[in-house]
């Protein structure tokens, strides 16, 4: 009996531990950033972009390496969706729309995942989550670190066996952003992008 107690004893004492253990272990929603910010950033492929966000949405202006057209991005993160504009020469007129959160091309993960570990970016403390999905680059997790506000300040995914950063915050700024930078222009016409196809980021996308 004396053996019994000293083993519920000891049980009880590890419960917390080891359910808390497998509690970080389970899947949950990656969260969103809550914040208004702009940063700079880098991404594969050498194309540098400039990132805003306010109120779930986030304006992307994607300077592609090699090329001098800008590439404009405005990104609804609840309905996962993007509309690319600026994507095509001498169509300035049409905007992409494109799905989001099967791949992480722009960096902004959406969906559930697992916190692994912590790491540092740009200066500043995040938390790593690794993305759960079947559909990631060439079928391997991709891992984003967020900030305590929820930022994503460095995606990274597997190619071609190397794990590779493709999108890194560089400079951050936490600052109230115009509303109307999130908002498409009036003339906009509206066309479905072909799966696999992601523009401005020197990688394909996966689905």
């Amino acid at each position: 009996m004396r053996h019994f107690l000293r083993a519920a004893a000891i049980v009880s004492l590890l419960y917390p531990i080891l359910t808390g253990g497998l509690a970080a272990a389970r899947a949950e929603p990656i969260p969103l950033p809550n914040v208004d910010y702009q940063a700079k950033a880098k991404m594969i492929g050498g194309s540098a972009v400039t990132i805003r966000h306010s109120g779930g949405k986030l304006r992307m202006e994607i300077q592609p390496h090699g090329l001098a057209q800008t590439i404009t991005g405005i990104m609804d993160l609840s309905a996962h969706k993007m509309i690319m504009i600026g994507a095509v020469p001498g169509m300035s007129n049409m905007g992409m729309e494109i799905d989001i959160g099967k791949d992480a091309s722009y960096g902004q993960v959406v969906g559930e995942g697992k916190r692994v570990g912590t790491a540092t970016v740009a200066g500043e403390g995040c938390e790593l989550w690794q993305v759960e999905s079947k559909t990631g680059f060439n079928g391997e997790p991709v891992t984003v670190c967020l900030s305590r506000d929820n930022i994503p300040l460095r995606t990274e995914a597997t190619f071609e066996g190397k794990r590779r950063a493709v999108m890194e915050v560089t400079e951050l700024q936490r600052a109230r952003q115009d509303p109307a930078l999130f908002v498409l222009p009036a003339n906009i016409q509206l066309i479905k992008l072909p799966k696999g196809l992601v523009p401005g980021t020197g990688a394909p996308g996966k689905q």
